[in-house]
């Protein structure tokens, strides 16, 4: 009885079971993204891959852009940038609209693009990339 009640709590830490199969799926397992370069990710909405988090590192201070694009104009998909502790510094939710972009003077550090998806409207492919140009 002690055994179940020790890997119920295990899976409950980890987020659950429908996370443990999203290798992006929480912050602590970010995908890298080097700065300037494009990569392409989906969001499902039936399947566990509901959300997507990405780090990248800034080394000179200046105007960061997020830059979000996806296949479906009509979804609902939100898009949050995040410091370092995970604390919310932009965010915009799809509207109408394939493209999402965040803007944000930075210093250099280490940031957190946060991509959901709240319903099944918003169940897409996307392209997402990360620049700054620097002061």
């Amino acid at each position: 009885m002690k055994f179940l009640l020790i890997v119920s709590l295990l899976i409950a830490a980890c987020g659950g079971p429908g996370e443990l199969g999203d290798p992006d799926g929480r912050r602590d397992r970010a995908q890298p993204m080097p700065l300037n370069k494009v990569f392409s990710d989906s969001l499902t909405w039936d399947g566990d891959d509901r959300a997507d988090w990405k780090i990248f590192y800034v080394e000179a201070p200046g105007l960061l852009y997020v830059t979000v694009a996806f296949d479906r104009p009509d979804g609902s998909c939100e898009v949050v940038l995040r410091d370092r502790f995970g604390a919310h510094m932009a965010r915009e939710v799809q509207s109408n609209n394939p493209k999402i972009e965040l803007a944000r003077r930075v210093t250099p550090g280490r940031f957190f693009v946060w991509v959901n998806a709240p319903d099944e409207q918003c169940a897409s492919q996307y392209a997402i990339e990360a620049r700054i140009d620097p002061d």
